[in-house]
């Protein structure tokens, strides 16, 4: 891909995902290849994506104490009502303490006739405050704990979604490295890519450096030998079942003259990488191959 093609993709993607402006995008991707440093735009892309992360938290937060506030709200009208209701008290004027302190002179009223005398000390032990009291704890309690499950139910489906968006990418990866058979058609190939992603769904994945480790009901996938099963091999393993692979371009046959136990060599490093990490080479063509390579760099 060219740079002027690269530098208009990274453009688009910054202005809809971190809302970089224009002038910002100008000093992060020159238009002149030249004047491209890439430590500077590495370091400033991480910075946005940490402020975005941050900035998705922190509305999480607003929302879960504007949430609670509204819940708190609602459950203490909802509580002063019924208390209005049980003693018989109108009016809307009386909330809170006062509502308390109405309850109490109704109640003392009605068991010793003059409120006055009460001391302090048998108004806080009285039933009908301590029931009151008791009431309204937990039902605030219980309103907190509900929205503070919806909170960080929310967070972790959030963290889920992060997590499986780069699994599916090294995912797709490791398998274009294996070179599967896929339809000339880009959406088609697109589509058959995306059936290795389907079969990723069912775990969870633990994030580790640059790799993951594939886990089932939150303990490490084993195979039956009760081994720990790499995010590789899992992957791997999952592609044989789903794919065709291309097999190696006639490297088991040299040309006519040449050497038949000398394999042909890649020209590149970049094909030298590519056939030894090819598993639908065999294994023994493939330390032909780094023999020569290596005798020839010796050379």
């Amino acid at each position: 891909m060219s740079y002027t093609k690269l530098r208009q993709t990274l453009a688009a993607a910054l202005k809809t995902a971190y809302q970089v402006s224009e002038d910002d995008i100008a000093t992060l991707l020159p238009e002149d290849e030249s004047n491209f440093k890439e430590n500077e735009f590495q370091s400033t892309f991480l910075d946005l994506d940490k402020t975005r992360i941050q900035t998705i938290k922190q509305t999480g937060k607003d929302k879960f104490n504007e949430g609670y506030s509204k819940a708190k709200k609602e459950e203490r009208a909802a509580f002063e009502k019924e208390i209005k209701e049980q003693f018989n008290i109108e009016g809307d004027d009386l909330i809170g303490i006062d509502l308390v302190n109405k309850v109490i002179e109704i109640n003392t009223k009605k068991a010793k006739g003059d409120p006055s005398k009460l001391t302090e000390d048998e108004i806080k032990t009285h039933p009908s405050v301590i029931k009151l009291l008791n009431d309204k704890d937990k039902a605030f309690k219980e309103s907190e704990r509900l929205l503070k499950e919806d909170y960080e139910g929310k967070i972790s489906q959030f963290s889920k979604k992060e997590t499986l968006s780069k699994v599916y990418k090294k995912a797709l990866s490791i398998l274009d490295s294996m070179n599967p058979v896929l339809s000339e058609d880009p959406i088609k190939a697109n589509n058959q890519r995306n059936w290795l992603t389907k079969e990723l769904e069912g775990l969870d994945y633990q994030e580790a450096d640059d790799d993951f480790i594939p886990l089932k009901e939150g303990k490490r996938l084993e195979n039956d030998h009760g081994h720990g099963i790499s995010f590789s091999q899992f992957v791997q393993d999952k592609a044989k079942g789903l794919y065709d692979f291309k097999q190696a371009d006639d490297r088991n046959n040299p040309p006519p003259g040449g050497d038949p136990a000398k394999p042909n060599m890649p020209k590149t490093e970049a094909e030298y990488a590519k056939i030894v990490t090819d598993t639908s080479i065999p294994l023994a063509e493939r330390q032909k191959v780094k023999e020569e390579w290596n005798k020839q760099a010796a050379s």
